[in-house]
């Protein structure tokens, strides 16, 4: 395989691809022009050198030029970068011009060897020659060298870190070509290995100079390499050179272990092996790693993006409330390292309560609203770190922690969660996987973290406080319900007292009895059950006959003024409904209009079929209702006209159970002439 081919390839690839980086992502700077400009000389000069490579004589003069051209490039790139902040340095002034000025010439004079050395060649000055152009391209390393020391000793210690990785790429590079070059002119020609290897040298610049532009927004490059990329890119890494490195180690077992050697390679190595698995499978290890690179290879500690993600994502899968309070403290704890976490919410009686934990145990310990610890929350809203409150006592005046902190194994932070007004709770982290000093950049996302934070758990509390509002909702409805049955059977066995003494000899009156209280009894019996069961009962729907079950409830209702009158213009009308139901909702329409209308008035009841429903119409000319109370009243539960008398949820009960028919129920009323309710019911097919 020919080395060198593949090394110049690989490295004109990479500054090709870094160079449509550059100019895809251009706003407008001019220095992330130039260094696209000096990408693709570079691109081109590789690219150049794998031809050579493979014996392409007719190129070598061309990559001799490009060659020269290459540190030209380099040289006025490097010096621009200190254009804006060196510009009153008359020191630095001055050695730019110089260095320009030397170096263009001193190229210019190289680039014209390269085009008359085929004619220098005929009069046998050929091996003059390749040493003055050794020396010549030893000289440019040379340069390119000062330039660099010139340019760190210059830039203000703030602004290195931007460019620390350029400098280390560009000079590595120029140091290489230094070593090669000095090689050369000692050995009196070129090594082919060390010529070989010069591309893979290029190529490693090629990440430096991502990094360093990615870091100075006005080159122009506005490219993102993920942190869990890096990280795990850097555990196969250094995975693979560990490997490597006990390979090695192996063969020396093997070739030096005598009749053992076989075996102590094969044992050393699995050995090996389990040892790096059992690294790279450390949550020390990659949190240290992760310190480790948030600190010297990006410009900000944080990935925002993936932790916002992360943490949204994290409270938003809770299927519960208590697993949701776990999560509202593991991931405060998740964003820093902690080993444990507890929290703290605050309670009905302003008293501060540990509600869960996280890789600890709870602890029965609550803060009051008066404690110094809710106080000092309250005042100054800093995250506490125990750490070090020794170091900084300024910010902690007055600050007097809990006794029960002492219970907490190696307590580091308690992050306060405020809700919309007040302290809503805090939490309590333990020390880290990492020691780590805690800056403004960790401050800042526990604080917006914390927000997220109290909204999720002032969510969870609220739900909690709905809950238990539905479950008195459903007991105070079961309980109206049961005493709007009760007033039914109660009204129902009064009428049966009333009559008694003028209709006790009527068969009829005394078949009507029974079957009153037959039914009285099956009410009673299931207002119990519904009393021990806790919920309201339906009965099993059946296939009614309409006509039939609204002259059953007018007969029931006959004996009081106005008589119902009841028109069934109607034929084969059935639907399915809870029987039971369906006639106390009849039974009590046909009772408002009753009292709603004076004895010599008139209550019409007629049953009709208009396809897909039965439409059961009520009319009277009682003293009707006006538009606003049908719209706001007439429906709405608990909101009744009969005084104590009444429960104010008949209307509602009727309107639900039509509706839960796939129904609908309209009202037409004036006042002073009465009112016409029409229940349109689904026709059974």
């Amino acid at each position: 395989m020919n080395l060198g081919l593949f090394s110049y390839l690989s490295a004109s690839l990479a500054f090709v691809l870094f160079t449509v980086l550059l100019l895809t992502s251009w706003r407008g700077g001019g220095r992330g022009v130039l260094l696209a400009g000096v990408s693709l000389i570079n691109a081109v000069w590789a690219a150049l050198a794998s031809q050579v490579a493979i014996g392409a004589v007719e190129q070598a003069s061309a990559y001799q030029a490009l060659e020269v051209v290459r540190y030209l490039a380099w040289y006025v790139f490097l010096i621009k970068l200190l254009d804006s902040a060196a510009s009153k340095n008359p020191a630095y002034l001055k050695f730019q011009r110089r260095a320009l000025s030397f170096s263009v010439g001193f190229g210019c004079f190289l680039l014209l060897l390269v085009f008359v050395s085929p004619y220098l060649d005929r009069w046998h000055f050929h091996r003059d020659l390749m040493t003055f152009q050794l020396v010549g391209h030893l000289i440019l390393s040379i340069i390119g060298l000062t330039i660099i020391e010139q340019l760190f000793r210059n830039i203000a210690v703030r602004h290195r870190w931007s460019v620390k990785y350029l400098f280390i790429g560009v000079g590595g590079i120029f140091a290489y070509d230094f070593y090669f070059y000095a090689n050369a002119l000692l050995f009196r020609g070129m090594d082919p290995g060390l010529w070989g290897a010069r591309g893979f040298i290029s190529l490693i610049l090629v990440p430096l100079l991502v990094l360093s532009a990615a870091r100075n927004r006005e080159w122009s490059l506005n490219v993102f390499v993920s942190r869990d990329i890096v990280l795990t890119t850097t555990a196969i890494l250094g995975g693979g050179f560990y490997l490597l490195m006990m390979a090695g180690v192996g063969y020396y077992l093997r070739d030096f272990g005598g009749s053992w050697g076989r075996v102590a390679q094969i044992v050393f190595f699995s050995l090996a092996i389990i040892l790096l698995l059992a690294v790279l499978f450390s949550g020390q290890l990659r949190a240290n790693l992760r310190v480790f690179l948030g600190k010297h290879f990006y410009n900000n500690k944080y990935d925002y993006r993936k932790e916002w993600l992360q943490l949204t994502g994290e409270l938003s899968n809770q299927k519960d409330d208590s697993n949701g309070f776990i999560s509202a403290t593991r991931v405060l704890a998740r964003l820093v390292d902690a080993r444990a976490s507890l929290l703290w919410l605050r309670e009905n009686n302003n008293r501060y309560r540990n509600i869960t934990a996280w890789h600890t145990d709870k602890l029965d310990a609550t803060e009051t609203e008066a404690g110094s610890l809710v106080q000092f929350f309250e005042q100054k809203g800093y995250i506490v770190n125990l750490t070090n409150m020794d170091a900084h006592p300024e910010e902690y005046q007055g600050l007097v922690l809990p006794a029960w902190l002492s219970e907490i194994h190696r307590p580091w932070l308690i992050v306060p969660l405020f809700g919309l007004e007040s302290l809503l709770g805090f939490a309590v982290l333990a020390d880290p996987l990492v020691s780590r000093e805690i800056n403004w950049e960790d401050r800042d996302l526990l604080k917006t973290a914390a927000k997220q934070v109290s909204s999720y758990l002032t969510v969870l509390k609220t739900s909690e406080v709905l809950a238990e509002a539905r479950q008195f909702e459903v007991f105070n409805r079961i309980s109206a319900y049961m005493v709007h049955d009760l007033k039914n059977i109660s009204a129902e066995l009064e009428l049966i007292v009333r009559n008694a003494e003028r209709h006790r000899n009527n068969p009829e009156f005394l078949d009507d009895t029974f079957a009153t209280i037959n039914n009285a009894s099956v009410d009673i019996k299931k207002l119990l059950d519904q009393l021990r069961n806790k919920q309201l009962q339906r009965e099993k729907k059946v296939v009614v006959d309409v006509c039939e079950l609204v002259l059953e409830v007018a007969r029931h209702k006959n004996n009081y003024l106005p008589v119902p009158d009841v028109e069934c213009d109607c034929s084969d009308c059935h639907t399915v409904v809870e029987k039971r139901r369906f006639g106390n909702v009849l039974g009590h329409l046909v009772d408002n209009g009753q009292q709603a209308t004076p004895d010599d008035g008139f209550l019409h009841v007629k049953v009709r079929k208009r396809i897909p429903f039965v439409v059961v119409q009520i009319v009277d000319n009682g003293h009707g209702m006006d538009d606003d109370f049908i719209n706001k009243r007439l429906f709405k539960p608990f909101d009744t006209t009969k005084g104590n008398a009444g429960m104010g949820i008949g209307m509602y009960e009727c309107r639900e159970f039509i509706h839960e028919l796939g129904g609908e129920i309209k009202v037409e009323s004036k006042p002073g002439e009465g009112t016409s309710i029409s229940l349109h019911i689904p026709l059974h097919n």
